[in-house]
């Protein structure tokens, strides 16, 4: 049954249930809230002393709450039948989860046009949590704080026991556990990837997690440090190596240079492909039971600095005259002047050199550099820096109308556990609160018809 449209609980026993949620993150807190409006009685385990950490610092502090629109296939990636993000979000429309973080949470949001983000009216990150753990309390939700839960159980007789920390309180077993620890981004906030573990010891074949969006490494052109230049309107892709399709193209132009390589929204959004390309190969991820290992499909990065693709900056090279000189040509079609020089220098073109005296092999470097050059890539700045992770649970390994686990019964999972992550632009929020959401209303045994 699709949990869709209007939220109509149903509560199917007069017993009151007991579920226990593992993370106080937008996807736990999402969970906790639901399941408590579905009649469970629920308690959050939280392993800090705050929650929702990252909800705060998201969106530099501004929490882009939600993207204006949203294509599935295209703003989600995922190792897994790509079937299973579609099916999930179906049981709940971005407009549908918008209308419950307005009307229920009581979020005033409005859409900035330039980037296609829905962000509180306030502009802080702390509307958002406060009204999302508010709305838990008020639901009877019990959250407690400075309790890690380090490896949870079926316990016999059923229910769970949740492997809380030695001189920890007593609590009631729970018949239903929601994980929702996050995964292994911004460890300073205390998202270290412990549910990883805790699910791959319960028996799941969880796919080594890794850092997504996350800035990249490696020198800029023409060996010139050109930190803090910011590049509009660019066009980035990502290829699998020996091929000239594109694997996938960054619907955003915005590259930004920094002190140790590449940043910004075109760069974060592709990442993860040149993440997996230097991750171990052999071995590094797990795969579903009875699958044979197979090798990371990391992809090449290959930027065309102004959008133009080759013919187009072969027009511009033809139809300027021979006596202008190639940076200043450079510059006169929207090449900033540090770049311009460095990108002559990379293709081994002296800036003051004219076109006309440009050797046929010097050309074809101008042109390959300007359009489809390839990302040095040398690393990336990790989970440190990363805004989400990518790896986790396959999907093939829980009910997709529920989230309930495949391998064990009463176990739900959401959020960055699940084998997905969005792109940036309120994408991965939509994530959280969609199978938050969904683990929630299928933990406490309710289903919402429609």
């Amino acid at each position: 049954m699709k949990l869709q449209g209007r939220l109509n609980i149903v509560c199917l026993s007069t017993e009151q249930k007991r579920v226990a949620v593992i993370g106080a993150g937008a996807a736990g807190l999402t969970a906790a809230y639901f399941a408590a409006k579905a009649g469970a009685q629920v308690t959050v385990y939280e392993k800090t002393d705050e929650a929702g950490k990252k909800i705060l610092i998201s969106g530099g502090t501004r929490c882009n709450v939600l993207p204006g629109s949203v294509d599935v296939d295209l703003d989600f990636q995922t190792s897994s039948r790509a079937a299973g993000v579609r099916v999930i979000l179906s049981h709940w429309s971005l407009s549908s989860c918008k209308e419950w973080l307005e009307r229920d949470l009581g979020i005033r949001l409005s859409l900035d046009p330039a980037t296609n983000k829905y962000f509180p009216t306030t502009n802080s990150a702390k509307t958002v949590r406060d009204a999302l753990l508010g709305a838990c309390l008020r639901a009877g939700v019990r959250v407690r704080y400075r309790s890690p839960c380090g490896a949870p159980v079926p316990a016999g007789g059923g229910g769970w026991a949740l492997g809380l920390a030695a001189g920890a309180a007593t609590a009631p077993r729970p018949a239903a556990l929601v994980m929702a620890a996050g995964g292994a981004s911004f460890p300073a906030l205390g998202t270290t990837g412990d549910g990883y573990g805790a699910l791959g010891a319960l028996g799941h074949a969880v796919r080594a997690p890794f850092p997504a969006l996350t800035p990249l490494t490696g020198r800029h052109p023409g060996g010139a440090r050109l930190a803090g230049l910011a590049v509009h309107g660019a066009a980035l892709e990502a290829r699998r190596p020996g091929s000239r399709r594109a694997l996938q193209v960054s619907p955003r132009g915005d590259v930004l240079l920094t002190h140790r390589g590449y940043s910004g929204p075109a760069v974060l959004d592709l990442s993860h492909h040149a993440v997996r390309a230097g991750m171990v190969r052999v071995g590094e991820e797990a795969l579903p039971k009875g699958k044979a290992p197979r090798q990371a499909p990391g992809a090449d990065l290959y930027l065309s600095w102004t959008g133009l693709d080759r013919q187009g900056w072969e027009a511009v090279l033809r139809a300027t005259p021979g006596g202008k000189g190639a940076g200043a040509t450079l510059k006169a079609h929207g090449v900033p002047a540090r770049l311009a020089a460095a990108l002559c220098q990379e293709a081994g073109v002296a800036p003051e050199e004219r076109l006309a005296n440009i050797t046929r092999t010097q050309h074809e470097a101008l042109l390959a550099t300007l359009a489809g050059w390839k990302l040095p890539v040398s690393g990336d700045e990790g989970f440190a820096k990363a805004e989400v992770c990518g790896g986790g649970v396959p999907l093939e390994e829980v009910h997709w109308s529920t989230l309930e686990s495949e391998v064990v019964p009463s176990l739900y999972i959401c959020g960055e556990l699940l084998d997905v992550h969005g792109r940036i632009g309120g994408f991965n929020f939509y994530w959280a609160w969609a199978t938050g959401r969904l683990a929630g209303l299928a933990a406490a045994g309710a289903a919402s018809p429609g």
